[in-house]
Protein backbone atom coordinates (compact mmCIF):
# COMPACT_ATOMS: atom_id res chain seq x y z
CA UNK A 1 0.00 0.00 0.00
CA UNK A 2 1.50 3.69 -0.86
CA UNK A 3 2.82 5.43 2.36
CA UNK A 4 0.20 8.04 1.73
CA UNK A 5 -2.88 6.07 0.28
CA UNK A 6 -5.01 6.85 3.75
CA UNK A 7 -5.09 10.38 2.54
CA UNK A 8 -7.96 11.92 0.81
CA UNK A 9 -5.65 13.45 -1.58
CA UNK A 10 -6.30 16.28 -4.46
CA UNK A 11 -3.33 17.86 -6.06
CA UNK A 12 -1.61 19.40 -2.78
CA UNK A 13 -4.29 19.33 -0.78
CA UNK A 14 -5.55 16.73 1.93
CA UNK A 15 -8.66 15.86 3.41
CA UNK A 16 -12.23 14.45 3.40
CA UNK A 17 -14.68 16.51 5.39
CA UNK A 18 -17.60 17.85 3.50
CA UNK A 19 -15.61 21.77 3.27
CA UNK A 20 -12.77 20.19 1.75
CA UNK A 21 -15.04 18.25 -0.67
CA UNK A 22 -17.29 21.19 -1.91
CA UNK A 23 -13.39 23.17 -2.46
CA UNK A 24 -12.46 20.04 -4.46
CA UNK A 25 -15.80 20.19 -6.80
CA UNK A 26 -15.47 23.89 -7.06
CA UNK A 27 -11.98 23.97 -8.02
CA UNK A 28 -12.49 21.28 -10.67
CA UNK A 29 -15.23 23.68 -12.29
CA UNK A 30 -12.93 26.95 -12.16
CA UNK A 31 -10.22 24.48 -14.49
CA UNK A 32 -12.11 24.13 -16.92
CA UNK A 33 -13.71 27.93 -17.69
CA UNK A 34 -11.34 30.37 -19.16
CA UNK A 35 -12.73 33.18 -16.55
CA UNK A 36 -10.98 35.69 -14.01
CA UNK A 37 -11.14 33.61 -10.32
CA UNK A 38 -10.95 35.64 -7.19
CA UNK A 39 -9.74 33.57 -3.94
CA UNK A 40 -10.87 34.93 -0.97
CA UNK A 41 -9.53 32.87 2.91
CA UNK A 42 -8.18 33.79 5.80
CA UNK A 43 -4.00 33.91 6.29
CA UNK A 44 -2.80 30.33 5.97
CA UNK A 45 -5.55 28.03 3.90
CA UNK A 46 -3.51 27.90 0.81
CA UNK A 47 -5.08 30.52 -1.56
CA UNK A 48 -1.73 29.99 -3.70
CA UNK A 49 -2.36 26.55 -3.83
CA UNK A 50 -5.79 26.37 -5.15
CA UNK A 51 -4.60 28.88 -7.94
CA UNK A 52 -1.45 26.63 -8.99
CA UNK A 53 -4.22 23.54 -8.72
CA UNK A 54 -6.57 25.25 -11.23
CA UNK A 55 -3.88 26.07 -13.50
CA UNK A 56 -2.80 22.43 -13.47
CA UNK A 57 -6.03 21.03 -14.52
CA UNK A 58 -6.53 23.60 -16.80
CA UNK A 59 -6.44 24.38 -20.87
CA UNK A 60 -3.14 26.37 -19.81
CA UNK A 61 -1.38 23.23 -17.81
CA UNK A 62 1.24 24.10 -20.15
CA UNK A 63 1.76 27.98 -20.11
CA UNK A 64 3.74 29.66 -17.05
CA UNK A 65 1.89 30.33 -14.00
CA UNK A 66 3.56 33.94 -12.68
CA UNK A 67 2.79 34.57 -8.68
CA UNK A 68 2.95 37.94 -7.49
CA UNK A 69 2.15 39.26 -3.89
CA UNK A 70 0.78 42.83 -4.40
CA UNK A 71 1.00 43.31 -0.78
CA UNK A 72 5.51 43.40 -1.02
CA UNK A 73 5.39 45.40 -3.76
CA UNK A 74 6.16 49.00 -3.36
CA UNK A 75 3.83 51.83 -4.94
CA UNK A 76 5.89 53.09 -7.17
CA UNK A 77 6.73 50.00 -8.63
CA UNK A 78 3.39 48.33 -9.23
CA UNK A 79 2.87 49.36 -13.00
CA UNK A 80 6.15 48.41 -13.83
CA UNK A 81 6.17 44.72 -11.93
CA UNK A 82 2.87 44.34 -13.67
CA UNK A 83 2.95 45.83 -17.09
CA UNK A 84 6.66 46.30 -17.79
CA UNK A 85 8.79 49.50 -18.59
CA UNK A 86 11.00 50.13 -21.72
CA UNK A 87 14.77 51.39 -21.00
CA UNK A 88 15.01 55.34 -19.51
CA UNK A 89 11.03 54.97 -18.29
CA UNK A 90 12.34 56.38 -15.19
CA UNK A 91 15.29 56.89 -13.30
CA UNK A 92 16.66 53.56 -12.58
CA UNK A 93 15.37 51.74 -15.88
CA UNK A 94 18.65 50.81 -17.57
CA UNK A 95 17.06 48.43 -19.67
CA UNK A 96 13.93 47.19 -21.19
CA UNK A 97 12.14 45.12 -18.59
CA UNK A 98 9.44 42.96 -18.87
CA UNK A 99 6.13 43.05 -17.04
CA UNK A 100 3.98 39.75 -15.25
CA UNK A 101 1.48 39.87 -17.72
CA UNK A 102 3.65 39.86 -20.57
CA UNK A 103 5.48 36.32 -18.48
CA UNK A 104 2.04 34.85 -18.28
CA UNK A 105 1.06 35.21 -21.78
CA UNK A 106 -0.85 31.86 -22.45
CA UNK A 107 -1.03 31.32 -18.75
CA UNK A 108 -1.66 32.14 -15.66
CA UNK A 109 -1.46 35.52 -13.10
CA UNK A 110 -1.68 35.22 -10.10
CA UNK A 111 -2.28 38.37 -8.01
CA UNK A 112 -2.54 37.98 -3.95
CA UNK A 113 -3.51 40.76 -1.89
CA UNK A 114 -5.22 42.71 -4.24
CA UNK A 115 -6.76 44.95 -1.68
CA UNK A 116 -3.49 46.83 -1.74
CA UNK A 117 -3.11 47.91 -4.75
CA UNK A 118 -4.09 52.08 -5.07
CA UNK A 119 -7.25 53.20 -7.16
CA UNK A 120 -4.73 53.76 -10.71
CA UNK A 121 -4.00 50.45 -10.92
CA UNK A 122 -7.07 48.95 -10.30
CA UNK A 123 -8.49 51.61 -13.18
CA UNK A 124 -5.30 49.85 -15.20
CA UNK A 125 -5.86 46.50 -14.39
CA UNK A 126 -9.78 46.61 -14.84
CA UNK A 127 -9.41 48.05 -18.31
CA UNK A 128 -6.41 45.06 -18.81
CA UNK A 129 -8.82 42.77 -17.89
CA UNK A 130 -11.46 44.15 -20.22
CA UNK A 131 -9.69 44.89 -23.26
CA UNK A 132 -6.28 42.35 -22.58
CA UNK A 133 -3.91 45.11 -23.47
CA UNK A 134 -1.68 46.90 -21.96
CA UNK A 135 0.95 49.73 -22.21
CA UNK A 136 4.46 49.33 -20.61
CA UNK A 137 5.65 52.10 -18.42
CA UNK A 138 6.99 54.93 -20.61
CA UNK A 139 6.16 52.93 -24.10
CA UNK A 140 4.06 54.91 -26.85
CA UNK A 141 2.67 51.60 -28.26
CA UNK A 142 0.55 49.11 -26.53
CA UNK A 143 0.95 45.40 -26.38
CA UNK A 144 -1.47 42.10 -25.86
CA UNK A 145 -1.59 39.13 -23.28
CA UNK A 146 -3.63 36.05 -23.02
CA UNK A 147 -2.90 35.64 -19.31
CA UNK A 148 -5.74 34.30 -17.11
CA UNK A 149 -5.86 36.59 -13.83
CA UNK A 150 -7.24 34.33 -11.02
CA UNK A 151 -6.84 36.56 -7.62
CA UNK A 152 -6.91 36.82 -3.81
CA UNK A 153 -7.27 37.98 -0.74
CA UNK A 154 -8.19 37.61 3.17
CA UNK A 155 -10.76 40.48 2.83
CA UNK A 156 -14.09 40.78 2.31
CA UNK A 157 -14.32 42.94 -0.93
CA UNK A 158 -17.54 43.97 -0.48
CA UNK A 159 -16.38 45.67 2.69
CA UNK A 160 -13.65 47.69 1.12
CA UNK A 161 -16.22 48.84 -1.38
CA UNK A 162 -18.34 50.47 0.74
CA UNK A 163 -15.47 51.90 2.59
CA UNK A 164 -14.24 53.26 -0.30
CA UNK A 165 -10.74 51.92 -1.51
CA UNK A 166 -11.56 49.23 -4.23
CA UNK A 167 -13.48 49.64 -6.95
CA UNK A 168 -17.22 47.80 -7.13
CA UNK A 169 -16.42 47.68 -11.07
CA UNK A 170 -12.87 45.64 -10.57
CA UNK A 171 -14.36 43.40 -7.92
CA UNK A 172 -17.28 42.10 -10.26
CA UNK A 173 -14.82 41.35 -12.61
CA UNK A 174 -12.61 39.85 -11.17
CA UNK A 175 -15.47 37.52 -8.81
CA UNK A 176 -16.51 35.74 -11.89
CA UNK A 177 -16.11 33.27 -10.22
CA UNK A 178 -15.58 32.92 -6.60
CA UNK A 179 -13.52 30.59 -4.50
CA UNK A 180 -14.07 30.51 -0.53
CA UNK A 181 -11.48 28.43 1.00
CA UNK A 182 -12.49 26.83 4.70
CA UNK A 183 -10.68 28.15 7.93
CA UNK A 184 -9.23 24.90 9.48
CA UNK A 185 -11.09 25.72 12.74
CA UNK A 186 -14.38 25.00 10.37
CA UNK A 187 -12.49 21.52 9.29
CA UNK A 188 -11.31 20.27 12.35
CA UNK A 189 -12.73 16.96 11.21
CA UNK A 190 -9.47 16.97 9.35
CA UNK A 191 -6.94 17.65 11.40
CA UNK A 192 -5.66 14.53 12.11
CA UNK A 193 -5.14 13.84 8.78
CA UNK A 194 -3.62 16.93 8.10
CA UNK A 195 -0.91 16.76 10.88
CA UNK A 196 -0.69 12.73 9.54
CA UNK A 197 0.48 13.76 6.39
CA UNK A 198 2.90 17.03 7.36
CA UNK A 199 4.78 14.37 9.61
CA UNK A 200 5.10 12.15 7.04
CA UNK A 201 6.27 14.82 4.47
CA UNK A 202 8.81 15.69 6.88
CA UNK A 203 9.65 12.00 7.48
CA UNK A 204 10.22 12.13 3.81
CA UNK A 205 12.28 15.44 3.08
CA UNK A 206 14.37 15.74 6.73
CA UNK A 207 14.45 12.25 7.51
CA UNK A 208 12.48 12.87 10.80
CA UNK A 209 12.16 9.46 12.40
CA UNK A 210 8.92 10.63 13.66
CA UNK A 211 6.93 8.01 15.68
CA UNK A 212 3.03 9.35 15.21
CA UNK A 213 0.66 11.33 17.35
CA UNK A 214 -0.38 10.23 20.87
CA UNK A 215 -4.78 10.62 21.55
CA UNK A 216 -4.19 13.44 23.68
CA UNK A 217 -1.91 15.33 21.27
CA UNK A 218 -4.33 14.70 18.60
CA UNK A 219 -7.20 16.09 21.31
CA UNK A 220 -5.30 19.68 21.81
CA UNK A 221 -5.06 19.58 18.04
CA UNK A 222 -8.84 19.74 17.56
CA UNK A 223 -9.37 21.90 19.96
CA UNK A 224 -7.40 24.42 19.35
CA UNK A 225 -8.89 27.92 16.74
CA UNK A 226 -5.87 27.80 14.63
CA UNK A 227 -5.50 31.44 13.73
CA UNK A 228 -2.65 30.92 10.90
CA UNK A 229 -4.58 27.78 9.62
CA UNK A 230 -3.02 24.84 7.64
CA UNK A 231 0.29 27.34 7.58
CA UNK A 232 0.49 27.28 11.56
CA UNK A 233 -0.45 23.66 11.93
CA UNK A 234 2.34 22.79 9.62
CA UNK A 235 4.53 25.04 11.69
CA UNK A 236 3.54 23.76 15.35
CA UNK A 237 3.86 19.79 13.36
CA UNK A 238 7.12 20.55 12.39
CA UNK A 239 8.76 21.52 15.71
CA UNK A 240 6.92 19.21 17.68
CA UNK A 241 8.54 16.23 15.70
CA UNK A 242 12.14 17.66 16.24
CA UNK A 243 11.54 17.72 20.05
CA UNK A 244 9.66 14.23 20.08
CA UNK A 245 12.22 12.45 17.80
CA UNK A 246 11.26 9.16 17.41
CA UNK A 247 8.37 8.74 19.87
CA UNK A 248 5.17 9.61 19.52
CA UNK A 249 4.18 13.67 19.80
CA UNK A 250 2.76 14.19 23.09
CA UNK A 251 1.57 17.31 24.42
CA UNK A 252 4.25 18.50 25.75
CA UNK A 253 6.28 18.38 22.40
CA UNK A 254 3.83 21.19 21.41
CA UNK A 255 4.10 24.99 21.82
CA UNK A 256 3.15 26.19 25.10
CA UNK A 257 0.06 28.25 23.49
CA UNK A 258 -1.59 25.39 21.92
CA UNK A 259 -1.55 23.53 25.25
CA UNK A 260 -3.17 26.12 27.32
CA UNK A 261 -5.21 27.52 24.76
CA UNK A 262 -6.75 24.41 24.61
CA UNK A 263 -7.24 24.01 28.56
CA UNK A 264 -8.60 27.18 29.08
CA UNK A 265 -11.09 26.13 25.93
CA UNK A 266 -12.24 22.66 27.40
CA UNK A 267 -12.66 24.07 31.04
CA UNK A 268 -9.43 23.48 32.58
CA UNK A 269 -8.34 25.90 35.57
CA UNK A 270 -4.98 26.12 33.84
CA UNK A 271 -3.22 29.67 33.69
CA UNK A 272 -4.19 32.00 30.41
CA UNK A 273 -1.72 31.65 27.86
CA UNK A 274 0.74 34.72 28.78
CA UNK A 275 -0.36 37.40 26.03
CA UNK A 276 3.34 37.78 25.16
CA UNK A 277 4.20 34.47 24.08
CA UNK A 278 1.13 33.50 21.68
CA UNK A 279 -0.99 34.99 18.93
CA UNK A 280 -4.21 35.48 20.03
CA UNK A 281 -7.28 33.33 18.25
CA UNK A 282 -10.87 34.52 17.87
CA UNK A 283 -13.05 33.06 20.31
CA UNK A 284 -16.92 33.90 21.11
CA UNK A 285 -18.77 33.51 24.19
CA UNK A 286 -16.17 31.46 25.91
CA UNK A 287 -15.44 32.73 29.25
CA UNK A 288 -12.06 32.84 31.03
CA UNK A 289 -10.05 33.12 26.94
CA UNK A 290 -7.08 35.41 26.98
CA UNK A 291 -7.92 36.57 23.20
CA UNK A 292 -10.32 38.91 21.67
CA UNK A 293 -13.93 38.18 22.51
CA UNK A 294 -16.36 38.75 19.66
CA UNK A 295 -20.28 38.68 19.08
CA UNK A 296 -21.02 35.91 17.19
CA UNK A 297 -22.03 37.99 14.44
CA UNK A 298 -19.98 41.22 13.67
CA UNK A 299 -18.37 42.59 9.96
CA UNK A 300 -15.06 40.54 8.25
CA UNK A 301 -13.34 44.84 8.57
CA UNK A 302 -14.52 44.95 12.18
CA UNK A 303 -12.89 41.64 12.88
CA UNK A 304 -9.76 42.20 11.14
CA UNK A 305 -9.06 45.67 12.11
CA UNK A 306 -9.59 44.12 15.82
CA UNK A 307 -7.45 41.17 15.59
CA UNK A 308 -4.53 43.43 13.82
CA UNK A 309 -4.91 45.82 16.98
CA UNK A 310 -4.60 43.59 19.77
CA UNK A 311 -1.87 41.61 17.95
CA UNK A 312 -0.12 45.25 17.50
CA UNK A 313 -0.65 45.46 21.74
CA UNK A 314 0.65 41.68 21.41
CA UNK A 315 4.22 42.93 20.07
CA UNK A 316 4.37 46.48 21.42
CA UNK A 317 3.40 48.15 18.64
CA UNK A 318 6.47 46.63 16.67
CA UNK A 319 4.58 46.70 13.16
CA UNK A 320 7.51 44.28 11.53
CA UNK A 321 6.82 41.54 14.18
CA UNK A 322 3.46 42.22 14.12
CA UNK A 323 3.01 41.54 9.88
CA UNK A 324 4.95 38.66 10.56
CA UNK A 325 3.45 37.37 12.83
CA UNK A 326 0.04 37.58 10.93
CA UNK A 327 1.57 36.06 7.67
CA UNK A 328 1.35 39.38 5.86
CA UNK A 329 3.73 42.15 4.25
CA UNK A 330 4.48 45.40 6.49
CA UNK A 331 3.27 47.20 3.52
CA UNK A 332 -0.32 45.30 3.89
CA UNK A 333 0.17 45.95 6.97
CA UNK A 334 0.18 49.55 7.11
CA UNK A 335 -2.12 50.08 4.10
CA UNK A 336 -4.74 48.27 6.36
CA UNK A 337 -3.84 51.13 9.41
CA UNK A 338 -4.10 53.99 7.17
CA UNK A 339 -7.67 52.83 6.08
CA UNK A 340 -8.60 52.73 9.84
CA UNK A 341 -6.65 55.74 10.74
CA UNK A 342 -4.76 53.70 13.23
CA UNK A 343 -1.27 54.59 11.62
Amino acid sequence: MPKNSRYRRFGAFVGSGPAMKRLYDTVSRAAKVDLPVLIVGETGTGKELVAQEIHARSSRKKGPFIPVNMGAVSRELVASELFGHVKGAFTGATEKKPGCFEEADNGILFLDEITTMDEDIQVTLLRVLETKQYRPVGSARGCASNARVIAATNEDLRTAVEAGTFREDLMHRLQVLQIVLPALRDNRGDIPMLAEHFLDEFANEYGLPVGGLSPETLRILQAYDWPGNNRELRNVIAQAAVNAESTPIQPEHLPERITQTSATTTGSHSAPPDPEETSSAFDTDKPGHNGVSLPLVIPLEDVERTYITHALQHCSNNKTETAKRLGISRKALYDKLNRWGLS
